[in-house]
């Protein structure tokens, strides 16, 4: 009894103060004439929440680490029993007061004492989402008059069930955790409608004191509170004797659910190129009219597209993609293993040629996240795998030769530049044909002088390489493959499908579609296309990178498919080694070398790795 006498005397002297401040009776007087304003005048807040990542068959493969763990709903989807625990242990009186319960205080205080615990908080739910959305946890007098301001404005702005709505979404249930869903599918695995009324209660145990109540680390705690909640539950009539009986006879076991994070390889080419070329405007059209107002006027104060990826990364979307994870994990396991014996990096890209989509990527030996990803990263002399793009189909169209057309492969000088078969012998006059599939340089020169840089350029222009120099677009030697900075295997990926698309050029995405979590479209992808190359040319292309595959320098990785072609490629000293190969309905490239380029790599095989890196990319996925 002398305890319950206290507290009565605290309650009265704190009723006192909040009553005789009279900074505090201002405001509450002032808050109450605020007129209605439009919701606008009151800042909408964008809650962050996880944006997640698709497959081709919309499985999701990755959920970014970065930002909160939020998942909003809507009100009607978020259960009635978990509003009803909330109303019945935060805010008895919800539905009656205007947001501010001047009497809530000493009831608050009255319960918890009878309770001999924190059953019921001293401030309103209107109060606490006022303070979670726009103030600190700062415990000051200005604080508060801020919160009560704001909370009789929001009651203006928004009918009650929205504000319930925002509270759930917006309250902490521990570990990163924000709202009711995050946290259901955190602790239980599974979606908050689909709790049971003892697992309901255990998660909404959590936000009177996130630290107290963590599930993780005080479980007791928080098994002893939602005990607690059950209890106040029967005594409001919100369950039945038998519920209750049943909910505390059952085991609560949590299941943790870890984000799924699979395929980083390819997560990291969305991340830093597609989505960064998507947001700012430098990819297809992405729709910010369909934003709310609130995410459209944060991402005015955004400055560059990293900035935008990071900030749309935690409102929610769902980004659909052309990852195929079949073949995704036979691209990175054949690059980690390849890459062993000679102890280099490496990496492969995988195109489907009709779809013009990126379906794997290996953006290096062991590939970690945030690492840098070589795949569209690294920019390496491409050697003799340029040949076709920068020489033989520009020279085949300009000059309308064929296979059989003959081309002097000799000793080749101008000036102080005289490059050398890579197997220091002459061969006379051979055909285009044989010139090709066994990779000769100085018939490669002779064409690539006779059709001039200018005509040479005005091709390769149209695949959009980024590293081109303007010292590239003078020199010879360009058309063997001695660039000044070079390409990405994604680049010579891309260009090389050319040639599984009749000719044509196709800007190849990993990125198809971009929704909010209703379902509404901001970016759907419409692939631009150039032609490059006549069909008759692109034809004979095909034919001669078959030799080379049969006949000729990639002889050893032949396979009797529908059909296979490509090209190889070896830069000085062994620097780098490249691939680039079709089949008919998809375009590999693969890539090895060092991480300091001028380093050789170790010339300890018989047949190239990147040879057997795309060997094994087709035979383990099936590839035709």
């Amino acid at each position: 009894m002398k305890k319950i006498i206290g507290f009565i005397i605290i309650i009265i002297s704190f009723l006192a103060f909040y009553f005789t401040s009279e900074k505090a009776m201002m405001a509450y007087e002032v808050s109450k004439s605020i007129p209605k304003k439009k919701v606008e005048e009151l800042p909408v807040v964008s809650l962050s929440q996880n944006s997640v990542f698709y497959d081709r068959k919309n499985n999701p493969f990755y959920i970014p680490a970065s930002g909160d763990n939020r998942i909003n709903l809507k009100s009607n989807e978020i259960p009635q029993l978990v509003k009803d625990i909330f109303i019945s242990t935060e805010d008895r009186y919800f539905y009656s007061h205007k947001g501010i319960d001047l009497f809530g205080v000493a009831r608050a205080f009255m319960v918890n004492v009878s309770n001999s615990g924190i059953e019921q908080g001293a401030s309103t739910i209107t109060q606490q989402l006022a303070r979670n959305l726009y103030l600190t946890q700062a415990r000051t007098m200005e604080r508060k008059i801020k919160e009560i301001q704001i909370s009789l404005q929001l009651e203006k702005q928004y009918s009650k069930d929205e504000i319930l709505e925002m509270y759930i979404n917006t309250i902490y249930f521990a570990n990163r955790n924000y709202g009711i869903e995050a946290a259901s599918k955190a602790y239980f695995s599974k979606s908050a409608k689909d709790l049971s009324i003892a697992q309901a209660a255990f998660v909404c145990s959590i936000p009177n004191n996130p630290t107290l109540y963590d599930p993780l680390r005080n479980f007791n705690n928080t098994k002893k509170r939602q005990e607690r909640i059950l209890g106040i539950l029967k005594s409001q009539g919100k369950i039945t004797e038998q519920q209750y009986q049943t909910a505390m006879k059952e085991k609560i076991t949590l299941k943790k659910n870890n984000k799924v994070q699979e395929y980083p390889d390819y997560y990291s080419y969305l991340v830093e190129s597609e989505l960064k070329k998507i947001f700012s405007g430098k990819k297809g059209k992405f729709n910010t009219a369909k934003l709310s107002d609130a995410q459209q006027n944060d991402l005015k104060k955004l400055k560059t597209p990293g900035e935008r990826v990071t900030y749309l990364q935690n409102q929610g979307l769902k980004i659909y993609t052309s990852l195929n994870p079949t073949i995704q994990a036979a691209t990175v396991r054949a690059v980690n293993r390849g890459t062993i014996s000679t102890n280099t990096q490496g990496a492969a890209v995988v195109v489907k040629n009709d779809t013009h989509e990126i379906v794997a990527i290996s953006g290096g030996r062991n590939y970690e996240p945030h690492n840098l990803n070589r795949a569209f990263q690294t920019f390496r002399q491409p050697g003799s795998t340029i040949k076709p793009l920068l020489v033989y189909a520009p020279y085949i169209e300009t000059f309308g030769a064929t296979p059989d057309t003959k081309v002097n492969a000799d000793n080749y000088c101008k000036g102080t530049y005289c490059p050398k078969n890579d197997s220091k012998k002459e061969y006379g006059d051979v055909t285009l044909r044989t010139a090709m599939q066994n990779s000769y340089n100085t018939a490669a020169i002779r064409l690539y002088e006779q059709l001039t840089p200018r005509v040479g350029y005005s091709y390769i222009d149209k695949f959009g390489f980024a590293s081109i120099t303007s010292e590239d677009r003078i020199e010879l030697g360009r058309a063997l493959g001695g660039f000044n900075y070079g390409m990405s295997p994604l680049e010579m990926t891309n260009a090389y499908s050319t040639f599984g698309n009749n000719g044509v050029f196709y800007e190849n995405s990993a990125i198809q579609k971009i929704t909010l979590r209703d379902g509404t479209v901001l970016y759907e992808n419409q692939p631009k296309s150039v032609r490059v190359y006549n069909i008759s040319t692109n034809e004979t292309m095909r034919s001669m990178l078959n030799s080379v595959v049969k006949d000729g320098t990639a002889r050893h990785i032949y396979m009797p498919l529908n059909y296979i072609g490509g090209k190889t490629g070896t830069t000085n000293d062994n620097t780098n080694l490249w691939f680039m190969g079709l089949t008919s309905n998809y375009t590999i490239g693969t890539w090895i070398g060092n991480n300091k380029q001028r380093i050789p790599i170790p010339k300890n095989y018989s047949v190239p790795p990147t040879q057997l890196i795309w060997q094994s990319i087709v035979v383990n996925s099936q590839l035709n």
